[in-house]
């Protein structure tokens, strides 16, 4: 008999519940957004809201516990040059990102969990740098445990998804996650979509469907859970 997947969300689960999937499955998903101007038809913490998502459905399939999102972001929108969109974003230091992410690194592992993945669905450097370097950090001191800090475009064809603000494949996920915070119809009609102009930086999000968002989360969750299968393989 096929053994049953454990998960839950760390904020609803008792202490015996912690420990029951910990025993099961190790991993803590600690899912990182950025509340920030995501143009006129997504709601400020899309980052957050993709990315705690996509952790769920990950740990559905293969067990883990889900942290809340952490909303906490360098390098946004407001800051980008040539670019004038300082309302809506609240931006922090890269020397805060940079403790933050040691702190819950930190703890995590010493609260028994074996291996963090760190989902962020913000992609500005070098704020995803610093994740990534911190990552690289723990790797290198701890070798009882493992640190993945990822955007989800890093494991994805660039056919599918590349990093993008706003555009067509961040707002298609958003269909998937959270529908009702789309507004497409907000969206300009009659000319082009750009960056100075709109915010939105990638293809143009006005061809954003649900089914283009379920082939993107699907194509991550499939390489996401193969990934993670290996990694628990090789645990101490």
């Amino acid at each position: 008999m096929k053994n049953r997947t454990i998960w839950g969300c760390y904020e609803q689960l008792r202490p015996d519940q912690i420990e029951a999937i910990q025993a099961s499955t190790p991993i803590a998903y600690l899912p990182w957004g950025a509340l920030e101007y995501h143009s006129y038809h997504n709601p400020v913490g899309l980052d957050g809201i993709k990315a705690h998502g996509l952790c769920v459905d990950l740990a559905k399939r293969v067990g883990g516990a889900v942290l809340p999102p952490v909303y906490q972001a360098a390098n946004l929108i407001k800051s980008y040059p040539g670019v004038d969109f300082p309302k809506h974003s609240i931006e922090f230091s890269e020397e805060l990102i940079r403790m933050t992410c040691r702190e819950y690194f930190q703890q995590l592992a010493e609260a028994g969990f074996k291996i963090t993945v760190l989902l962020t669905g913000h992609a500005g450097e070098p704020h995803i740098d610093i994740l990534k370097e911190v990552a690289e950090e723990f790797n290198q001191k701890m070798d009882d445990c493992h640190f993945w800090s990822l955007a989800e475009f890093d494991i994805l064809p660039d056919e599918l998804l590349v990093a993008n603000h706003s555009a067509l494949g961040e707002t298609s996920l958003q269909l998937v996650y959270a529908p009702e915070t789309v507004a497409l119809e907000r969206l300009p009609q009659g000319r082009e979509i750009t960056l100075v102009q709109d915010g939105i930086a990638g293809k143009d999000p006005r061809g954003a469907t649900l089914e283009h968002g379920q082939a993107i989360a699907e194509a991550f969750l499939d390489k996401a859970a193969g990934m993670l299968g290996e990694l628990l393989k090789g645990l101490k």
